[in-house]
This record gives C-alpha cells, structure tokens and sequence, in this order.
C-alpha cells in the first residue's frame, strides 16, 4: 500500500498550505508590532491617551466628583492631563448630586489640583442656577473657580452678568468684577 497516493498528496499539501498561512497570520499579529504601531500613533510628548473616560472618584464610600471626557492625555513633561469635551459632575458631603460642569477642553494638573476649562463652560447647580463663560480656573486648595472672561449667571428671577468672576466656594460668594448688569425679580426667585 502506497501512501503516495494522488489524494493523500493534496491532503499533506493542505495541511502544509494551513500551518503556512497560520505562521503568516500569527507574525503579522503579533503583539509587538501592535503595540509598536499604537506608541507611534501617539502625539509627540504624550505617554498615554484614553478614550471614553468614565470615572468617579469615591472618598469614605460616597462620590466626590465624576469625570466623563471623549479623550484623555497625559503629557510626558509635565503630567498635565488634557481632556477633550470633559464633564464634571460634583457631589456634596453625603454624596448626592451638587452640580456639573461641561466644557470643549480641559487641562487638570499633575496634582489634581488646579483644573482650567476653555470654550463654552457651562456650570448647572442642582440649586438651579446656571451661569456659563468661556473658560474658567479651579483651585482646589482655595476652593476657588475664577475667569476674565464674560459670565452670564440665570436663576429663577434673577440674571447677571459681567465680565470676570470670581467664586468662593467654601463662603457661597460669587463676585463679578467689571461690566456689571443684570435684574433681580424677588417675587420669582426660590
């Protein structure tokens, strides 16, 4: 008995053919040359970029604060992380809603410390109160947001607006520091 035969021949062939083309597959795959192919994707001076971010930092078992941005960066040098299109989403002591703010861009420092946010910032407190400008700066160590830019503030029976504020936030003081207009309707405000 042959094992030459015409159709054990193809069959050999086949076998051969398969293993060639997993070989083939398998090192155009590999691990390596992907992950060579993503660091060569990033900008230059970022070492690492996340998309669709959703993360909540939790203290003491309750909800600080949430962060939901399309993309982050963290640069090399400085550790500065830049967000694209983040929202903000802030809780108080016992973890309920406080309020969020949305923006195009932000910039949160290697700390956490101080956030900067530019291009349609828009801040809502649960309170309902809305005011919205076109960057604004947090610190965290002073509880304070600032901006030199205009701010228009709306709340029920009331609209200001001016350019330039500063919040305190720990005093629950807002000052607008030029150009200051607005009404104040005592019969519609809560």
């Amino acid at each position: 008995m042959s094992y030459l035969k015409p159709r054990n021949f193809l069959l050999v062939l086949a076998l051969v053919l398969a293993l060639v083309l997993i070989a083939v597959i398998a090192m155009r795959y590999s691990p390596e040359q992907q992950l060579e192919a993503v660091v060569k994707a990033l900008p230059k001076g970022i070492d690492v970029t996340l998309d669709d971010i959703d993360y909540t930092h939790i203290e003491d078992g309750k909800p600080r604060w949430r962060l939901v941005s399309n993309q982050v960066e963290r640069r090399a040098d400085s550790g500065i992380l830049g967000l694209a299109e983040p929202e903000l989403n802030f809780f108080d002591e016992q973890g309920e809603p406080a309020g969020s703010i949305r923006a195009i861009q932000g910039e949160v420092s290697s700390d956490y410390q101080a956030v900067k946010l530019r291009g349609d910032v828009f801040f809502q407190h649960v309170g309902g109160y809305t005011f919205q400008t076109e960057s604004l700066d947090y610190d965290h160590a002073t509880q304070k947001m600032t901006t030199e830019a205009h701010v228009l503030m709306v709340a029920d029976g009331m609209r200001l607006e001016g350019k330039g504020m500063t919040a305190y936030l720990q005093e629950k003081r807002l000052q607008l520091n030029a150009d200051v207009d607005g009404f104040l309707d005592p019969g519609k405000m809560k």
